[in-house]
């Protein structure tokens, strides 16, 4: 069936309009057009909150953008990779982490960009790629923003 993203055999990947990100979009696409997969790029847009900066002040958490912002950079972003590969695009609102999960619950493979060559045991507890590590279902890669050289 032409057009149609195939049931089985999808990659979800999580975009966040970071190079990391864009670079695990490309790598998704690449490995869903080997294994004839489809690609499912999830946008999360984080709700607005409060963290805790001092006794004297309340930092904003995230940098709030409305679902059209958002949909128009992941948009752009699914555009300037060149796939043979299907691939969707869905924008979300809610906790990155939980987001992504819940989007790779009947996923062949989640894919994640890094934003460096560090080793696992070096990023931060609590961040979005180690919750996914942690509770994914599925298997998860982690791709760097760059290739190692």
């Amino acid at each position: 069936m032409t057009g149609e993203v195939p049931a089985d055999g999808v990659i979800v990947v999580g975009i966040d309009g970071s190079p990391a990100s864009r670079q695990a979009l490309r790598w998704a696409c690449f490995q869903a057009e080997i294994t004839n997969g489809s690609v499912l790029a999830i946008s999360v847009n984080q709700e607005p909150g409060l963290l805790p900066g001092s006794e004297f002040v309340l930092r904003r958490r995230g940098a709030w953008r409305d679902d059209d912002a958002v949909r128009s950079a992941l948009h752009r972003d699914v555009s300037m990779v060149p796939t043979s590969a299907p691939v969707r695009e869905l924008v979300v609102t809610g906790e990155p982490a939980d987001e992504l999960l819940s989007a790779a619950g009947d996923a062949d493979l989640l894919v994640l960009g890094t934003r460096g060559h560090r080793a696992l045991s070096t990023i931060p507890l609590g961040g979005v790629a180690t919750e996914c590590i942690r509770r994914a279902v599925c298997p998860v890669v982690l791709v760097p923003a760059s290739p190692a050289r």
